[in-house]
């Protein structure tokens, strides 16, 4: 008996010792910052448009860090209205992010229900690199938020009419989700497939494609800032709405419009 109260004096010891231990671990401060890669795509005139990426790397002070993953193909025509999809993501030391790096090793366009292979240009074999100055604190997640605009990134050779190619020629934008916002709305005679697009002092800055089922749209990852919006559908009929105020988290939703 003497024997089994002291084996049992023993292991509640050990269990007393472990739980603190444990109890340490989880008040010890956070040392790492972790980095989500994600990406979104403003729609193009295509069935499809397929980029083949081999890997995600961020730039720190300390050179480049590659995010955990696979070569991955994307349809970026999937992935609008408001959708993204995530590339990879890596806890890494707090400091500044100074460029984000996406290597492509192919690209095709669907046509009609043809593929066609997008020539990469030898400029853009070494990784197409977005500048960044995003401050990273330990303990705190950021996603970055890659606009892939397949539109302005997929341009013809020869006769647009009749190409004779296609050869990838990247727009892309990055912000980090936490400090953008969003405009939505519903459009009331949507079947005629309507672009939704805003732009800053003349300039567009992204698109999406009306869903034309329900006339919802999500115009997503938008800095804090003031938006001038456009719809206009297949039979050049518009909506036009100036000024629109987007803030930090918060979704402005202008409600239902019409088309005339």
């Amino acid at each position: 008996m003497k024997f089994i109260r002291m084996l049992f004096a023993i292991l509640l010891t050990g269990a007393v010792l472990f739980s603190a231990c444990s109890d340490d671990d989880e008040n010890q401060p956070a040392t790492k910052a972790t980095i989500a890669v994600s990406m979104t795509d403003a729609p193009a005139e295509y069935d499809a448009v397929n980029i083949t990426f081999s890997e995600v790397a961020v730039s720190m002070s300390g050179g480049w860090i590659v995010l955990p993953g696979q070569e991955t193909t994307i349809n970026l025509l999937e992935w609008n209205n408001g959708n993204s999809i995530e590339l990879g993501r890596v806890d890494v030391d707090p400091g500044k992010v100074t460029q984000i790096r996406l290597m492509v090793t192919a690209a095709e366009v669907v046509v009609d229900g043809t593929p066609y292979d997008v020539t990469i240009p030898s400029a853009e074999q070494t990784g197409l690199k977005l500048i960044t100055n995003f401050d990273l604190v330990a303990g705190s997640t950021y996603e970055f938020m890659i606009d892939f605009d397949a539109h302005a990134s997929i341009v013809t050779t020869g006769n647009p009419q009749s190409p004779k190619g296609y050869k990838l020629k990247p727009t892309l934008r990055v912000v980090e989700v936490a400090t953008t916002g969003s405009i939505s709305g519903t459009v009331s005679n949507p079947a005629d497939a309507p672009l939704a697009v805003v732009s800053q002092n003349g300039m567009e800055i992204t698109s999406t494609p009306v869903d034309v089922a329900t006339g919802m749209f999500r115009l997503a990852y938008l800095p804090p800032g003031t938006y001038d919006l456009t719809i206009t559908d297949v039979q050049n009929r518009t909506y036009a709405q100036n000024g629109i105020s987007v803030t930090t988290g918060a979704d402005n939703a202008i409600g239902e419009v019409t088309l005339q």
